[in-house]
């Protein structure tokens, strides 16, 4: 059984190496930033990095643990075939050992590692996390591995290309430009920059949502609408609260949560959009003394043009995107996933796109309101 504290360590030495990752400036460092961290974080000694050439159509190892720098004497390089590694790469599928011996399919068949979990990183590269110990992780282990390499992917993807530093300096030129020149080109590149670093935030945003929620508190629906509301800043739109709801979550990530599809809204159905949001009433149960509603979520919903079915699903997915960085819904639904509940988008008619927001392993409101 692994305590509260254990897993309390865990979390907060993933959430440290998170923030290492976003201020890492090139996918070395990235790489390296996340081997030195496995140690501390699953104390094992075992950890390496393997980034996918796909010129050269296979995954060549790019940093490791100092443990792990020494136990391979030669390069290391998956190959179609060749082991479990590229299996797992190639299959996009955590897969975890017990014991690698009886796994069959490992690269060096005298190996001395035990136990492994292996780590596809999108289709970027992957990382090998392993123990000199049969049975060395648990769920909880992998549970963590699993948004280590998360992180990592989203890390990668969006920022292998240095952005941060040529950004800071990007931002310092144009700041003596305009000082010695009134050139309205000028305007035209602090947009872009400016995008740019919203970009860089919304995937620090990302990355920190994905851990689960731990405080919990209750919440009023239509309070907490009304300041996401006034953090928007769409002066010609409009909201409308229908029915308020009690809910039980992050009051921080909710807000955050609530902005993020005001903001959909607005960059997609138009500045002068209506908004409404509300409780879902599910069903009606009564005493000889009272009469209760009961509700289990709440949704948020615009009258726009709506979304395509066959987009319900995609528009999730960081990166996607007709107007935007492209992260603001795929912050959402790790939120969502974050407090255990579920989001789903309808199309009514006469209505644009509708977000319900409802209890998959824990409840959005979990006490009755009248």
């Amino acid at each position: 059984m692994v305590s509260d504290g254990a897993v309390g360590a865990e979390l907060e030495a993933l959430h440290e190496v998170t923030q290492q990752l976003m201020t890492a400036g090139t996918e070395q460092e990235i790489c390296e930033v996340a081997v030195s961290a496995v140690p501390d974080i699953f104390d094992v000694p075992i950890g390496a990095l393997w980034l996918y050439d796909s010129d050269a159509v296979e995954l060549q190892m790019t940093a490791a643990t100092d443990w792990a720098a020494d136990f391979f004497t030669e390069e290391v390089v998956y190959r179609p075939g060749n082991s479990i590694s590229w299996e797992a790469f190639d299959q996009g599928e955590v897969l975890t050992y017990s014991s690698v011996e009886d796994g069959g399919g490992q690269y060096d068949a005298e190996t001395s590692v035990e136990s492994e979990v292996v780590l596809p990183i999108g289709d970027h590269g992957m990382m090998n996390i392993g123990s000199l110990n049969e049975n060395a992780f648990d769920a909880t282990d992998i549970q963590v591995a699993r948004l280590l390499a998360t992180n990592l992917e989203e890390v990668v993807g969006t920022i292998s290309h240095d952005l941060r530093n040529p950004l800071n300096v990007a931002m310092g030129h144009l700041e003596i430009s305009r000082r010695e020149h009134d050139d309205e080109h000028l305007d035209t590149v602090a947009d872009s920059l400016d995008r740019m670093e919203t970009l860089i935030e919304e995937v620090l945003t990302l990355a920190d949502e994905g851990y689960a929620v731990e405080n919990r508190t209750n919440i009023d629906l239509e309070t907490l609408a009304e300041r996401a509301w006034s953090n928007v800043h769409a002066p010609e739109a409009t909201l409308s609260v229908t029915r308020s709801a009690g809910l039980f979550g992050d009051e921080t990530r909710v807000l955050r949560l609530l902005e993020n599809l005001f903001r959909n809204a607005v960059q997609h159905a138009g500045e002068d959009v209506t908004v409404e949001v509300g409780a879902i009433k599910t069903f009606h149960t009564s005493t000889r003394v009272s009469a209760t509603n009961h509700s289990e979520g709440f949704y948020v919903q615009d009258d726009g043009p709506g979304i395509p079915p066959e987009d319900h699903e995609a528009v999730f997915e960081p990166g996607y995107s007709t107007n935007g960085t492209g992260l603001g819904l795929a912050i959402v639904k790790r939120i969502i996933e974050a407090h255990g509940w579920e989001i789903s988008i309808e199309n009514r008619p006469n209505t644009g796109a509708r977000f319900e927001v409802t209890g998959g392993s824990r409840a959005v409101v979990p006490f009755s309101w009248q």
